[in-house]
């Protein structure tokens, strides 16, 4: 068996090699502008290669769709970046990092997030933090990885001690997310809708945050298919599902209020009650997971999202910070804080040109 694994990892290279030769001939007889002289002698040679390359090599993108499917089919890899699980599932590689606890990023982001909950305590604000732990803490039995999922579960445990020595209020939504079936996506990084109003639950279920008195309704929207964020780190998203990888497919909703308001009690007005802040990641600013919506249902709260896609957890966060009114701040904020974050050396770079910003 060794020796078949072997010889596929030594002929998958080969194949992509020889094709690699083939193209190069198709490119090379074809009526293309290639490098010039005078881009040489200036210095913009290797971009005209690459321009170049992009542009007109031949069968590229079905190339490197191919061989990423033939790779996952006989190895179960991808490139850098994923983690093949079993039967399908797909783990983000940056979940394999370990949390780093005695080390610099993730006690100066400790000392950063107690600095936030330190300038809402100032103005009357409350922060209660929600970790997600990684999916492969929760999904263990999918990853084929229990060492590296002992790790990050290690990792999320020394977070909520953490938060708990500087007594910052938080949510172990790790039981919630490991009682739900289909927490997460197969082929996506995020939690599922499920996940999420689990998650939203845990919240309210914690007393961290007194219920309100608004009663909502959800009203389900039309069904949305996606290709999962990490097959494109195996195959191209024509190829996916025939190689196990298909389409996930969400049905998002949104929370209204049951029975409409008089106007004494106008919950987006003035004399109504005051909105909750929700500040997070992809975790919370993307419709389709409904989080936002699930924390209105369990909490009876109006919540005003201020999550961001792309941006992490500490980007958000300082914009809602530098956006926020003191005289009227939200009666709390709820910071939904993905622990993969904390072994990312990128959080650092953001918690600095956070502070830059509220320097100047």
């Amino acid at each position: 068996m060794m020796s078949n694994i072997v010889a596929v990892k030594l002929l998958l290279p080969i194949a992509f090699f020889g094709y690699a030769i083939f193209a190069n001939i198709v490119l090379l007889r074809s009526d293309v502008d290639g490098p010039s002289v005078d881009g040489f002698l200036k210095g913009a040679f290797t971009a005209e290669v690459d321009t170049l390359y992009r542009a007109n090599l031949p069968h590229r993108e079905p190339a490197v769709g191919l061989v990423g499917a033939a790779r996952y089919v006989l190895l179960n890899e991808g490139r850098d970046g994923v983690v093949a699980g079993e039967k399908g599932w797909l783990f983000t590689r940056e979940e394999f990092r370990s949390v780093v606890r005695e080390g610099a990023l993730a006690q100066d982001a400790l000392a950063w997030i107690a600095d936030v909950d330190a300038q809402l305590r100032q103005v009357g604000s409350a922060l209660v933090v929600v970790p997600v732990p990684a999916k492969l803490d929760v999904l263990r039995n999918h990853a084929n990885a229990d060492e590296q999922a002992r790790e990050s579960a290690i990792g999320y445990d020394w977070f909520l001690s953490a938060l708990a020595s500087e007594g910052i209020a938080h949510v172990d939504s790790r039981p919630a997310l490991a009682a739900t079936p289909d927490a997460f996506f197969r082929t996506d990084t995020h939690w599922t809708d499920a996940g999420a109003a689990a998650v939203a639950e845990a919240v309210a279920v914690s007393n961290l945050i007194a219920l309100g008195e608004t009663a909502f309704a959800d009203e389900a929207q039309a069904p949305v298919q996606f290709i999962g964020d990490l097959v494109s780190f195996v195959t191209s998203d024509g190829l996916a599902s025939a190689v196990g990888l298909p389409a996930e497919t969400v049905v998002p909703y949104v929370a209204q209020p049951e029975e409409a308001l008089d106007a004494d009690l106008d919950l987006f007005g003035n004399s109504g009650p005051t909105p909750l802040v929700l500040v997070g990641t992809s975790y919370s600013a993307n419709p389709n997971w409904s989080f936002v919506e699930a924390l209105k249902l369990a909490l009876a709260h109006d919540v005003i999202n201020y999550a961001r896609e792309g941006q992490g957890p500490v980007a958000p966060m300082d914009l809602f910070l530098d956006q926020m009114d003191p005289a009227a701040p939200p009666p709390v904020v709820i910071w939904e804080f993905p622990v993969r974050y904390l072994s990312d050396p990128e959080l650092l770079d953001a918690m600095t040109e956070a502070e830059a910003v509220g320097d100047a």
